[in-house]
């Protein structure tokens, strides 16, 4: 089985984003969507820059042309993870500023292709399945430290998301993260 890389969305602090890449997270997502976890512009912008090694996401629903553009100017994110359709090239747009562009539909040619579940951001559990694709896919919904390795042993994800999972009191929970990375990566070959 080939490494799965990890993604810890909905972080909103630099310690938090510092000790779940010390844990070994590969990703740290930045939600710029409206969630509990939302982070500003400027938040993200600040962060990316403090932590600059760190490879983030900036996670955003329906977001028009400009304000993409103006996000891409402002914060050093590694990609976009862009929930909805859009009325424009997104994917060309991200690319053309160095970045990846992550897809939560199958349709779109992006560099990584999130799967989740019929409710994204909700965290919960779903009927997973992976899609068969050319580019990597990664698999997203109502994942824990409980149910990561199965989901992983059954369908060998490029890479696995969770936020709502890694979560106490809906605190991003250090203990909580460390076990979901350790569960997530023990079946790597």
């Amino acid at each position: 089985m080939a490494d799965v890389e990890v993604k810890i969305c909905g972080v909103s602090t630099q310690s938090i984003a510092e000790q779940a890449v010390a844990q070994g997270a590969d990703y740290i997502g930045l939600v710029l969507a409206e969630s509990p976890r939302r982070v500003t512009l400027a938040q993200a912008g600040q962060m990316t820059r403090a932590l600059p090694a760190v490879r983030f996401v900036a996670v955003v629903k329906l977001m028009g042309q400009e304000d993409l553009q103006r996000l891409l100017d402002s914060a050093d994110v590694w990609a976009v993870q862009y929930h909805g359709a859009a009325d424009f090239d997104w994917i060309g747009l991200v690319r053309a500023a160095g970045r990846r562009a992550i897809a939560t539909r199958t349709g779109e040619a992006a560099d990584i292709v999130l799967a989740d579940g019929p409710e994204p951001g909700q965290g919960k559990p779903w009927q997973w399945r992976r899609p068969h694709l050319s580019c990597p896919v990664w698999i997203a919904g109502g994942l824990s430290p409980e149910n990561v390795g199965q989901v992983v042993r059954a369908l060998s994800p490029d890479g696995v998301d969770v936020s709502s999972g890694v979560e106490t009191g809906g605190v991003k929970d250090i203990a909580k993260i460390t076990k979901f990375i350790k569960e997530a990566k023990q079946w790597q070959s």
